[in-house]
């Protein structure tokens, strides 16, 4: 069984972008492939043996349903403040200054297998310095993180002359990261499906900008753990429901679990949802058996930028597909990598958001419990002695009819119960 081994880099150049430079008859940073091109020079220091605790958090605010920027919070031992702004003898003296780029990796040995997966990329927003009284007993820094959500969110804008009506809304994504300067080897952007108006000008960050067209396209909007912008189309997310799942169960025949987090409750039950594009007459889609049974709630979108009205109201169907009804949901899962196999060890580290996960969990007197789950959040808390590891997890809000496909292809069965079925429905 492989441990995982906590690595911690600072990278204190200049620039957004992680990763090494490409260095040309370097046999370290010379390979094509794997070093970026880049215009500033790293200045790169490991500090590993220094860090006693690392938290990281990433991914989608359950209630909101929107993505908020990953954090990590490093804690070190510096008993010669070295981490010091104002010690001149320290090998960091005129380096620490804010937002310099760290990133957090797992090692591990697994043969045939490589070595290390980055779980966080970000920049240092604050050196937190608690001294002891005295001069005998060491002194901790603990370093508070973000991820690229904080450069996107530092910027204003109030014109987008490249916004123009009829881009796709993958091309918009790009036009506002270009008014960034976000690095184009730091995003991934799907074409999308929805065409957008014009952007409609006005003072907002720019990651408001962006998560405007994110709820437009009904796509998402993320950054992963390289530190990399990801745009992902409401065509692409159908699809990733169809991909292989991790499996896990309490069963000792699959991969196991520490603990899950169960929930049966209103919290996400909206039956009564008003969706309105940019000058649009305001969509409005009801259940009339969700609101005799809960009452109603409802919830609205407006303002996105769908160049139709019949698009919102696909997009106001689609969320009342996905709500209308109570569930009992399985919130989260807990995962010790203290001692895991290579299997779950590979599965915890390499699932990012919208991982396809399947859990099961077996009840007293009562048939077992299974769900297919998108990760949408993932937590990580070492230390010395444990790796704890939480996904996060939700049902897809928008599935697909996929022809040929054995998870997304099934159509009703009148002799099976409607809720132990899983059929798709043709999606806009």
């Amino acid at each position: 069984m492989a441990v995982p081994q906590l690595q911690v880099e600072i990278d204190f150049g200049n620039g957004p972008s992680f990763g090494y430079p490409l260095i040309l008859d370097s046999t370290a940073y010379g390979a094509l492939g794997t070093n970026i091109l880049a215009d500033n020079p790293v200045d790169i220091a490991d500090i590993t043996d220094m860090v006693m605790r690392v938290s990281t958090r990433r991914g989608r605010n359950r209630i909101l349903s929107n993505f908020e920027a990953g954090t990590a919070t490093v804690t070190i031992n510096d008993p010669n403040s070295w981490f010091s702004p104002s010690n001149t003898s320290s090998p960091y003296y005129g380096k620490l200054v804010p937002l310099r780029k760290i990133r957090i990796y797992a090692n591990y040995d697994i043969p045939g297998t490589p070595g290390n997966t980055v779980i966080f990329s970000g920049y240092i927003v604050s050196y937190d310095t608690s001294f002891y009284q005295g001069v005998d007993q060491t002194s901790t820094v603990t370093l508070q993180c973000v991820d690229g959500f904080r450069l996107l969110n530092n910027v204003a804008v109030t014109t987008v002359p490249a916004g123009v009506n009829g881009q796709t809304s993958g091309e918009r994504v790009d036009t506002l990261l270009d008014l960034a300067n976000f690095p184009t080897s730091m995003r991934t952007v799907d074409i999308g499906d929805s065409l957008m108006q014009a952007d409609p000008g006005g003072s907002r960050s720019l990651l408001q900008a962006i998560q405007t067209v994110e709820q437009s396209e009904f796509g998402a909007f993320y950054m992963d753990p390289n530190g990399r912008a990801n745009f992902l189309s409401r065509s692409h997310l159908s699809k990733l429901a169809d991909l292989p799942p991790y499996v896990f169960s309490d069963s000792g025949t699959e991969l196991d679990y520490t603990n899950l987090d169960f929930a049966y409750d209103d919290q996400l039950i909206i039956n009564d949802v008003t969706v309105t594009r940019l000058g649009g007459t305001p969509q409005n889609v009801q259940d009339p058996e969700s609101i005799d049974t809960y009452f109603i709630k409802s919830g609205q979108r407006s303002d996105i930028l769908v160049q139709t009205d019949q698009e919102a109201n696909d997009q106001a169907r689609t969320l009342l597909a996905a709500r209308a009804q109570a569930d009992l949901r399985i919130d989260s899962m807990l995962l010790n990598l203290s001692n895991p196999s290579d299997e779950k060890l590979l599965a915890a580290l390499r699932s990012d958001i919208y991982q396809l996960i399947n859990i099961t969990k077996s009840m007293p007197n009562a048939d077992p419990v299974t769900r297919e789950l998108f990760v949408q959040g993932i937590n990580h808390d070492v230390t010395p002695l444990a790796w704890m590891t939480t996904f996060f997890t939700a049902e897809p809000i928008i599935q697909a009819f996929i022809l040929d496909s054995t998870n997304q292809g099934i159509l009703r069965d009148e002799f099976i119960p409607v809720e132990a079925q899983n059929n798709n429905a043709l999606s806009y």
